[in-house]
């Protein structure tokens, strides 16, 4: 394959890239870069940039006035992922199958959770305090 010269976006380096490779990155509409390194640095000033969408502007927010939310949702994601913590297929309240989500009765008390689903959740989150006692404590299964 042949090589052209081209100038990172980040670093303005000049560097080799294959046509195919340069052709492929213009039709995806991305930036050219060197090197891993200046590809991450893009997306961290992307994603320190101000948001795009609505959502994305809430989401931000949401984030930055209850972080022990995020660190909670974070803790589990991670568990779930590692295969530490396998998530209910069911709805504890009503048995529902549909649209599962896990509640945080308390955010400080990341791995108390209680699957529900989507209609439940909505409740559950209007009137934490009647939920607390169906959770369940999975930081022992985990530790």
């Amino acid at each position: 394959m042949k090589n052209k010269k081209i100038k990172c976006f980040w670093c303005k380096k000049e560097f080799e890239k294959k046509i195919s490779r340069i052709k492929q990155t213009e039709k995806l509409k991305q930036k050219h870069t060197c090197s891993p390194r200046c590809s991450s640095a893009i997306a961290n000033a992307a994603r320190e940039s101000v948001p795009t969408t609505k959502n994305a502007e809430h989401t931000r927010r949401d984030k930055e006035k209850f972080p022990e939310r995020d660190k909670a949702r974070q803790i589990v994601r991670k568990a779930v992922k590692s295969g530490k913590l396998i998530p209910l297929k069911e709805c504890e309240f009503c048995g529902s199958d549909n649209n599962i989500q896990a509640h945080h009765p308390d955010h400080f008390s990341p791995l108390l959770l209680v699957y529900l689903c989507k209609k439940c959740h909505a409740e559950a989150d209007c009137s934490a305090d009647k939920w607390i006692d169906l959770a369940t404590d999975y930081s022992k299964c985990i530790n």
